[in-house]
């Protein structure tokens, strides 16, 4: 089975409004987050807040977005070159992660939904890739014959698709919290029976 088999698709997003296309996407990136070099830690912060922001109509300009986009990819991109020699799969897991929420942030400055739901369906491809990238490379341990790479996509698509009644139902209950960042954290754990050692990068 290949990613566009697993990828959620266009129907599937039918009950998340403008805004919880915008959490949807947050909550991919959530579970890229632990996968972040240091360097993009206060960078990923600012631009959590911004997409979480732009769901409930804070202004979105243009500039903003394009500086969020480009200062998380560089983080990436830097990463990444840094680990080519050394450990190139870390490399490029992480620099879908920080892909996954430019990517996020790039979607804010779309108005037309085909366009955002589409961009929304990218934005979980990257966020999926993390862990498909890490099975590829012999990463992930699995026992009885299973395979790697599909144990991994199953689980990682099951849980991005679990988001998708949970935005829905709680869009307006992010909306009213305090700190709505925070609010989306708790909604619900983001990898249901524990997080998955291959969730996050080894020490």
């Amino acid at each position: 089975m290949g990613l566009r088999e697993w990828a959620v698709k266009p129907v599937e997003l039918k009950a998340l409004t403008r805004s919880g296309l915008f959490l949807f996407s947050a909550r991919c990136a959530l579970r890229a987050e632990p996968w972040l070099p240091a360097i993009a830690a206060a960078i990923w912060a600012d631009a959590l807040r911004f997409l979480v922001g732009a769901a409930f109509g804070d202004h979105v300009d243009a500039a903003e977005i394009m500086r969020r986009q480009t200062a998380l990819s560089d983080c990436g991109a830097r990463a990444c070159n840094g680990l080519a020699r050394a450990d190139e799969p870390r490399g490029r897991c992480i620099s879908y992660a920080t892909s996954t929420l430019a990517m996020a942030v790039r979607s804010t400055g779309l108005d037309a939904r085909p366009a955002l739901v589409k961009e929304t369906i990218l934005v979980a491809k990257l966020a999926a890739s993390i862990g498909a990238t890490w099975a590829h490379a012999g990463r992930v341990k699995v026992g009885g014959g299973k395979d790697a790479v599909d144990l991994v996509c199953t689980r990682t698509w099951s849980e991005i698709r679990r988001d998708i009644p949970l935005v829905a139902a709680h869009t307006p209950a992010v909306e009213a919290s305090k700190d709505r960042v925070r609010a989306l954290r708790e909604l619900a754990p983001l990898w249901a029976r524990g997080e998955p050692a291959w969730a996050a990068p080894p020490l």
